[in-house]
């Protein structure tokens, strides 16, 4: 089931040429494939898994993509930071592209009955106290519920 209750409010088309200059601004090398997937990332009213991140692809003029490629173009974006990896309670990575508009750290909203996440940008999450000579590198997370698209749905009977 497909449905968007909670539209990122910065989801827009992005030209290839914008999502050329956003990697070419960090020093990356540039490739068909990396553009097209950083640019599908920057598009997405919400984070995409993997599936639903190739199934876009390959809808659009890409064509037909290789898993591996894409996952190791996924794992490049997040280790360059350009997108981060969210994983809900039901073990399935979700990526989104860090938009500098909301590169603050913030939670997730992962609907347990649809399966679909969302960012929640304007929700602030405070930093934890960490021990001294500890780091963050990433904080993530996830509440988990009902949409407001499922919530109206009846609960299935046993």
């Amino acid at each position: 089931m497909t449905h968007l209750s909670l539209p990122h409010p910065l989801a827009a088309e992005v030209s290839d040429a914008e999502a050329t200059q956003r990697l070419r601004a960090i020093g990356q090398r540039i490739t068909r494939l990396r553009v097209a997937v950083f640019k599908t990332l920057l598009e997405a009213e919400q984070p995409l898994s993997h599936p639903e991140l190739r199934q876009r692809l390959e809808a659009s003029e890409t064509g037909a993509i290789d898993r591996v490629s894409l996952y190791r173009n996924l794992e490049w974006l997040v280790q360059i930071g350009l997108a981060h990896r969210i994983t809900a309670d039901d073990r399935v990575w979700r990526f989104s592209a860090r938009r500098e508009e909301t590169a603050t750290q913030h939670p997730h909203f992962h609907c347990v009955s649809c399966g679909q996440v969302f960012c929640l940008p304007e929700s602030s999450v405070p930093v934890p106290r960490l021990p001294a000579d500890y780091s963050m590198i990433e904080m993530e997370l996830v509440v988990n519920g009902v949409c407001a698209h499922c919530g109206k749905e009846p609960l299935p009977k046993n």
